[in-house]
């Protein structure tokens, strides 16, 4: 199945045009890049180039794939809104991807609990927990230490992947909980297009229609919106 991932979630961005049979790669070309620039500017180029370095035409797609959340709004609606557009020009179907499932995915069949974690701010952070291939908790937005008291009921080493990788090992502060080398540590869209495939075969596509963005918490202006409003009311 010749998919192209996509991912805009965070500061990296990644476009991965890959052939996927039954969770194992065959061929796949990959642009990753983490610079000062929009993913607006960035990722279709990026998409452009993967099919055309790869040897494909949009039309021999079989599967769009894209992180649709957590992340950054804006990125997350950038990606989505990137691969809504090409599956409405082709009639393709699409994979939403949970971008901490794409980031654990290189790891999640070691020995070590995998922990993707995003800088969420405000003190928070966008979390998961797999282990030997397996989800063991689903997506979140949780502290510091409400992760550290999932970590300890797992009672294993750790390893940390993710853009909030250094700074909820150096929160947390305990010698189990190690970061992933910062080579892999960031999203990979090849990951993006595994785990879409996986979701393909599990029967769990859906049409450009009705992709839609993964939120674990509302947008800081709607936020915003809603203190303001609470005070007008207090007044």
């Amino acid at each position: 199945m010749l998919i192209l991932g996509i991912d805009s979630t965070a500061l990296t961005a990644s476009a991965a045009v890959a052939d996927v049979q039954d969770g194992e790669v065959k061929t796949y070309g990959l642009f990753t890049v983490k610079n000062k620039l929009t993913h607006s500017e960035t990722l279709l180029p990026m998409a452009e180039q993967a099919l055309r370095i790869y040897g494909a035409k949009p039309e021999d797609l079989e599967l769009l794939a894209v992180n649709a959340g957590p992340g950054s709004f804006t990125g997350v609606r950038i990606g989505v809104a990137t691969v809504k557009g090409l599956a409405f020009a082709r009639d393709i179907s699409c994979a939403a991807v949970s971008t901490l499932e794409a980031l654990a995915e290189p790891f999640s069949h070691g020995e070590n609990v995998v922990c993707a974690a995003m800088d969420a701010r405000r003190g928070q952070f966008y979390c998961a927990l797999f282990a030997h291939g397996e989800r063991l908790t689903p997506d979140a937005c949780l502290s510091a230490e409400e992760i550290r008291e999932l970590l300890t009921e797992q009672g294993k080493p750790v390893s940390v992947c993710g853009d909030g990788a250094n700074l909820l090992a150096e929160t947390l502060n305990d010698p189990a909980v190690r970061t992933v080398h910062p080579v892999v540590r960031d999203q990979n869209a090849l990951a993006t297009a595994i785990c879409g495939e996986r979701l393909f075969r599990a029967g769990k596509a859906v049409s450009g229609k009705e992709l839609r963005p993964v939120y674990l918490r509302v947008p800081q202006a709607e936020r915003e919106r809603q203190e303001k409003k609470k005070g007008l009311e207090s007044t």
